[in-house]
């Protein structure tokens, strides 16, 4: 039901839906108590003779939970504080979210078609035993258009996105809080993958493994021959068929290579009948 702002009073339940946070798991387990002053809030206020009742709690304790179960391994819901030491199994830290502020400004009071809303959490971190750790508080952001005479949609749009941006924050900023990184394993981070039983979680440490040698046996050691480098192909005869039946020229025995005759030497060559003895001087 839509209901016009300062013809009578807004009433509004909020209602959001937080998608799952893309970040790894924190390796640890931990106990969440959710305050009924939390799971039931409701802000009210009275602004330009207007009546404002705007239901947060169920919408926030709903959203808290979930993101929880996405940051954290493991998480246990308790009904106090000091029911840590009970969790079977134990958990690092318990954890108590809270509200401190609502607060929302329409088009009537900052001059603008625009509805902003604004909500101030805290988270309070306490140690098994029940003692307070630390606490950390972070707010969250909304802004609609205004539609029309209509206060009730567009104030319900902004305080789900303000909602929004506050889990957002929980879930990206909480893990580097001081006091987190004080709970996490020793050499771990918070963003330390979870990983199986047995293998490293620090980055870069090297699994606890005895291995066999990667050198071989001199026996199993094999000899790598490379390659010829491709040269040109020499001039040799076309490769003959061993099947094939020699020809008569392949069975003919080798003939000596004829020496050339030169006729006119053969003219000039005294023969040997022709040839006698000088005659004697006396």
């Amino acid at each position: 039901m839509v209901l016009l702002a300062g013809c009578g009073p807004v009433k509004l339940i909020a209602s959001t839906n937080i998608p799952p946070p893309l970040v790894v798991k924190i390796p640890i387990g931990v106990a969440l108590f959710v305050p009924t002053e939390f799971s039931t809030y409701v802000h009210k206020e009275e602004r330009w003779s207007t009546k404002w009742h705007v239901e947060l709690g169920k919408a926030q304790a709903d959203g808290i939970t979930r993101l929880m179960n996405a940051m954290f391994e493991r998480v246990i819901p308790v009904e106090s504080v000091n029911a840590g030491t009970q969790v079977p199994g134990g958990v690092a830290a318990i954890l108590e979210p809270s509200i401190e502020e609502y607060a929302f400004v329409t088009p009537r009071d900052a001059g603008s078609p625009f509805y902003a809303v604004s909500i101030k959490y805290r988270v309070n971190v306490y140690l098994p035993d029940g003692k307070l750790a630390d606490s950390w508080g972070f707010t969250g952001y909304g802004t609609s258009p205004s539609q029309g005479l209509s206060s009730e949609a567009p104030l319900s749009v902004a305080t789900a996105l303000a909602m929004r941006d506050a889990g957002a924050k929980l879930a990206v900023e909480f893990r580097e809080q001081a006091v987190m990184r004080g709970l996490l394993p020793e050499s771990a981070t918070a963003d330390t993958p979870v990983a199986p039983p047995g293998t490293p979680t620090a980055p870069g440490a090297a699994p606890a493994v005895t291995t066999a040698p990667t050198t071989p046996p001199a026996s199993e050691k094999k000899v790598v021959v490379p390659a010829a480098i491709p040269t040109a192909p020499a001039a040799t005869e076309p490769a003959k068929d061993p099947a094939a039946t020699p020809t008569k020229e392949e069975t003919a025995p080798p003939q000596e290579p004829e020496v050339e005759k030169n006729d006119d030497a053969e003219k000039d060559e005294p023969k040997p009948e022709a040839v006698g003895l000088a005659p004697v001087m006396s």
